[in-house]
């Protein structure tokens, strides 16, 4: 009875997070909207006043210098990242590299910045609440979650917050850099459809258009509150994204997927990983003033679709590689 109770807290939790991704900045003051926290078994790590050791014991975490956070993406929560053998990304990183980790559950249909702000300011009271001094940070993210970590950098480095400064890895797997295909597709078809002159079709492009604005920020990539205030939200192919710098002194990495074996596959070159493309996730672009991450930094997998990286033991061994440099 208790695992049956347990497995039903999963499937409502994993709810809240879909109904959160798809309409959350709706209900972002509401009793369903989800209020950014760091999360162990499905319980709130609490940092309202200082961590003990004992406390962080309790959570199956024995505070170390160095701490990782795992930062799940769109209509996601921190269960993604466990393996079939009952470990995840943070458990092996604690068994292989005395890495102490934290994971994060939050609203993803609010704005990317406004997460990323949250982010920041939860980050310096971990930083601040910590039974001992943090020496170490490192950061893996999925998808719109590598979104949310250089939008929180930014805001850090801007209220020159005392944890960015002790951040020395990023690990970004499959992040839509410049934006996301499907979101932009949905942004031609609402404008097409609200334009047909009759009633049904409007409706169905005004239905679409209720889609949060986290989704609709994945459109170009936006990190920033100047990339979508006093902006149309449903204008068409409107990019206001202001481009920010990667933090000095920090190393990222980044992985992709692919559908297809061969790399110059015409399905692999349109729709990368089903959702994102390759030269969205590693940023390459003719633009000086976007990350165009280091080709060295960069692995592919192959065969691999958007949502498989946050369980592939080989994306972890990729990771446990770099960090053995």
């Amino acid at each position: 009875m208790n695992n049956f109770y347990h497995k039903l807290k999963i499937i409502t939790h994993q709810g809240l997070s879909i109904l959160n991704g798809v309409v959350g900045d709706r209900l972002r003051n509401a009793t369903l909207g989800i209020k950014m926290n760091f999360y162990a078994d499905n319980k709130i790590v609490h940092l309202d006043k200082p961590l003990s050791a004992e406390r962080l014991a309790q959570l199956n975490k024995m505070p170390s210098p160095k701490i990782c956070i795992l930062v799940h993406g769109l209509t996601n929560n921190e269960t993604i990242w466990g393996f079939k053998d009952k470990s995840d990304y943070g458990t092996l990183l604690q068994h292989d590299f005395d890495y102490t980790p934290f994971y994060l559950r939050y609203n993803t249909g609010l704005h990317i910045s406004e997460n990323g702000k949250n982010l920041a300011a939860l980050l310096e009271k971990l930083y601040e609440n910590y039974p001992i001094k943090i020496e170490e940070i490192s950061i893996i993210a999925h998808s719109m979650g590598g979104l949310l970590t250089h939008s929180a950098c930014y805001y850090a480095q801007k209220s020159e917050m005392l944890w960015a400064q002790k951040l020395r890895n990023i690990f970004l797997l499959a992040t839509p850099h410049l934006g996301s295909f499907l979101e932009r597709f949905a942004n031609v078809t609402t404008n097409i459809l609200e334009k047909v002159p009759n009633w049904h079709t409007r409706m169905v492009g005004k239905v679409l258009n209720w889609r949060s604005a986290g989704i609709k920020d994945l459109r170009f990539g936006y990190l920033t509150d100047e990339d979508w205030e006093n902006q149309h939200p449903d204008k068409l192919l409107k990019n206001n994204k202001t481009p920010i710098q990667k933090l000095e002194g920090v190393s990222y990495y980044v992985i992709s997927g692919r559908l297809t074996q061969a790399e110059k596959h015409w399905v692999s070159l349109l729709f990368g990983d089903i959702l994102v493309s390759t030269k969205s996730a590693t940023a390459r672009s003719k633009n000086v003033d976007e990350f165009n991450f280091s080709p060295d930094k960069h692995y592919e997998f192959a065969k691999t679709n958007h949502f498989k990286l946050t369980a592939s033991k080989e994306a972890y061994e990729k990771i446990k590689s770099w960090l053995s440099l």
